[in-house]
């Protein structure tokens, strides 16, 4: 497929290098629903965006609502979903991070992380920290893929992954899932797991990776 013919939030989204995965999700079904009555386009363009976002873990939900039999609404329900989790997960987060007292770094490229640090006062970003916060490109039920330092990261600090349920893929997914920016960083490396709001275990987020159809 010749990348110029794509939308342009399609072409943004294999290009950007700061909107982190979810943030090219939102790209993503941004660009596939300008196109949804070309059914051809769409199921060609999905192929294309597989291929070239090989890294992200939203792309295989994306791609499963694109080729379903009522494609526009099965993106538009992961858009509006996708927008409250994100809300949620900010939410506690931010309960998190004030909870532990301390200064928080983080580990880069995370949009919704970017939310949190965004919403915290100077003194919790100043000075030595105590904590520390990271995306997540991909869940599996025993492995984490996230931007290169993130293990080092979660072995130096109590490291909190905040992300939402669309990160979530089960192992043939997450086996296949990578590219040379990503480390892959086991689930039991971090505290627990945002998702959704909701703070959980690396176990459980585990199990429900696996769960996931």
């Amino acid at each position: 497929m010749d990348q110029a013919t794509l939308p342009k939030s399609l072409r943004e989204a294999v290009t950007v290098t700061t909107a982190g995965a979810t943030g090219v999700a939102r790209l993503v079904i941004q660009g596939l629903l300008e196109v949804i009555d070309d059914p051809a386009l769409v199921a060609e363009a999905t192929e294309f965006l597989t291929a070239e976002l090989p890294g992200y873990a939203p792309i295989w939900h994306i791609a499963n609502a694109a080729r379903s039999d009522e494609p526009a609404g099965a993106l538009r329900r992961i858009r509006g979903d996708l927008d409250q989790a994100v809300e949620n997960t900010v939410k506690a987060a931010l309960t998190w991070v004030g909870e532990r007292g301390g200064p928080v770094t983080s580990a880069p490229s995370s949009s919704i992380v970017s939310q949190v640090l965004a919403q915290l006062v100077p003194e919790a970003v100043a000075g030595d920290p105590v904590v520390a916060l990271a995306g997540a490109d991909a869940i599996g039920p025993t492995m984490v893929l996230n931007i290169r330092g993130t293990r080092e990261l979660a072995g130096r600090l109590p490291t909190l992954v905040v992300t939402t349920a669309l990160k979530l893929v089960p192992e043939p997914v997450f086996a296949r899932l990578g590219a040379p920016v990503f480390e892959h960083i086991p689930l039991d490396a971090f505290v627990g797991v945002v998702l959704d709001g909701e703070i959980l275990s690396p176990e459980e987020v585990g199990r429900r990776a696996a769960a996931t159809a």
